[in-house]
């Protein structure tokens, strides 16, 4: 087997000799670039790499580490269903937006209406193209593509502006709302960006579209015509029909309603809305329990998604993914996430062309297999660990319970008839347990491999570390059971892993247990995820918002941010 310095001297090679012709040169930047994968920058970035990989097209993961750093080929399969919500019975031309859930799409299934003038310049509606869902929440509302129930973007809610009375273009019966379905036909090839990479946010959400794809450092976060403008012009070059990203649910950014592997199968007349809202801001419990009712249940649907876009329907393939955090690139963190800003533009193109080669190459049939499935690889990870690591630190566990855990949990590495000093062959067995069968085939595939085993060799090392406390010490008291709760909690804080984060024993019917997702939620969700239903899904979202566009946030007090991150990983999160 190659090593990753002999794989990408190969590739380098094979480069340089394709960019001899005009043609290859100009299909790809990779061959003027140095940019390789790195394992030392793979084993930095590790607890970072393995959660990307568990989280991808999962809306939970997806939201709590709402910076994605990786670009994914995903292929919708023929025979899944799209939907679309606008003002007209008429299919777009695009770029237009699809979402995977009905009740998303609904959302936009309104009237078109026209709005109060403006209260100030510069904040006439932006918004997605031919999104129409009536009338904003506030007049100076700067996005449309949200119906409800977000406020403006102003410096302080003590300025809030008064609602204004809002009509529809041309006549109540000239205008209605219109939800259309789609269907693939043929596999539909997309780019698929991970984390809330649909989220119009300063906090880094938007870094691999404007920083990455766009080349511009200075893009309008609000800017979703020019956005999908140029990610269009991008991806259609390489062969891809469009982008798939992620707010509250998955969305695509279609380039072409013409094109082939997707068939319109009609659309349905919505009834027309009733605008007339109580008074007070979004968030404050104060909306027409009809208006709360839709709210949960949108919610309620996108939570559906949490582990999984579900049912097949966007498959990824595993020989064409980048991420920024396995080249040796200038990634930086803020309050726990990561950031592109820091990248030069010479990283950035590198990173760019890289992505398109793996694209182009997969595009053209050249190879078929998808690949080692890293995300199968991973689950079997968490799946085996993560209950048992909260089990084991819980207030009410004691000695005999954190011994048999433990036990359980290695055992099976251990060969009593062997001997094995300080179980360095238990402990290796134990790190590659799910990694050692696996073909390495792509440079990408070493660095994660690294990222992986540099996780899988922190859990070993610390279980093992707790079964010398409490198994290996017959007379371990309740000091020795602190300290290897303390190991215990130690790792979890370093794996970072979401799944540490769900709402335990979990939610009642007629419940969702709710995280912010871009444009709604709150701080303290964020920290503490919490149980919520059609009266209480929105408190909080307007006076304790967690997203910056809403209300400028001041700087972290106790100094985190900047690089204090990556030695957390994405401990940040817990």
């Amino acid at each position: 087997m190659l090593t990753l310095s002999q794989l990408a001297a190969l590739g380098l090679a094979v480069s340089s000799l394709c960019s001899a012709t005009p043609e290859a040169a100009g299909q790809s930047l990779i061959a003027n670039s140095t940019i390789v994968p790195s394992e030392a920058a793979a084993r930095k970035n590790a607890f970072a790499i393995f959660n990307s990989l568990h989280s991808a097209l999962r809306q939970w993961g997806s939201s709590l580490n709402h910076n994605g750093m990786s670009l994914f080929l995903v292929i919708i399969p023929p025979g899944v269903v799209l939907h679309h919500g606008t003002h007209s019975p008429i299919p777009p031309k695009g770029p237009e937006w699809l979402a995977f859930e009905i009740e998303h799409a609904e959302q936009f299934a309104r009237a078109r209406h026209k709005f109060p003038p403006p209260s100030s310049p510069g904040s006439e509606p932006g918004g997605r193209p031919g999104v129409s869902p009536g009338p904003p929440p506030f007049p100076n509302a700067k996005d449309e593509q949200h119906p409800f129930p977000f406020p403006p973007a102003i410096s302080s809610k003590d300025h809030l502006p008064h609602p204004k009375p809002w009509t529809k273009v041309g006549g109540e019966e000239e205008s209605h709302g219109y939800l259309h379905t789609y269907r693939t036909i043929a596999p539909l090839p997309l780019l698929y960006l991970d984390g809330t990479s649909a989220g119009n946010t300063p906090q880094g959400t938007l870094d691999t579209q404007d920083f990455l794809l766009r080349l511009n450092r200075t893009a309008d976060i609000m800017d979703e015509w020019g956005r999908a403008r140029e990610l269009c012009d991008l991806v259609t070059a390489w062969g891809l029909s469009g982008v798939i990203r992620m707010e509250a649910g998955f969305e695509v950014i279609l380039c072409d309603f013409k094109d082939p592997a997707i068939k319109f199968d009609g659309a349905r007349q919505r009834p027309d809305a009733k605008f007339e809202r109580p008074p007070g801001p979004p968030g404050s419990g104060r909306q027409d329990e009809g208006e709360q009712v839709r709210i949960f249940e949108y919610m309620r649907a996108v939570a559906r998604r949490y582990d999984g876009i579900g049912s097949g329907r966007a498959n990824i393939d595993w020989r064409a993914v980048v991420s920024a955090l396995w080249y040796d690139v200038d990634v930086v963190w803020e309050r726990g996430m990561p950031r592109l800003s820091g990248l030069t533009d010479e990283q950035l193109k590198g990173l760019r062309s890289r992505i398109e080669e793996l694209v182009r190459k997969r595009g053209s049939g050249a190879e078929t297999e998808s690949g080692i499935d890293w995300q199968a690889v991973v689950d079997m990870i968490v799946a085996r660990y993560a209950e048992r690591l909260q089990v084991m630190v819980q207030d009410e566990s004691l000695l005999q319970l954190i011994r048999v855990e433990v036990s359980s949990l290695l055992d099976t590495y251990i060969d009593y008839g062997e001997k094995d000093e300080g179980f360095s062959a238990a402990m290796a067995r134990c790190a590659k347990m799910y990694t050692s069968p696996l073909t390495l085939t792509t440079l990408e595939d070493h660095a994660i491999l690294a990222a992986v085993e540099t996780v899988t060799f922190a859990i070993c090392t610390a279980l093992f570390d707790v079964r010398k406390l409490v198994v290996e010490n017959e007379d371990a008291d309740e000091a020795a059971v602190e300290k290897a709760k303390q190991v215990v909690k130690n790792l979890m804080q370093k794996l970072g892993w979401t799944t540490f984060k769900k709402c335990t024993p979990g939610c009642g019917y007629g419940e969702v247990c709710f995280i912010p997702m871009w444009p709604f939620g709150d701080r303290d969700s964020y920290k503490k995820p919490n149980c919520r239903n059609a009266t209480t899904i929105t408190r909080g979202w307007w006076e304790n918002s967690y997203w910056d566009w809403m209300f400028p946030r001041k700087p972290p007090s106790d100094g985190e941010g900047s690089r204090k991150g990556l030695e957390r990983g994405n401990a940040g999160n817990l």
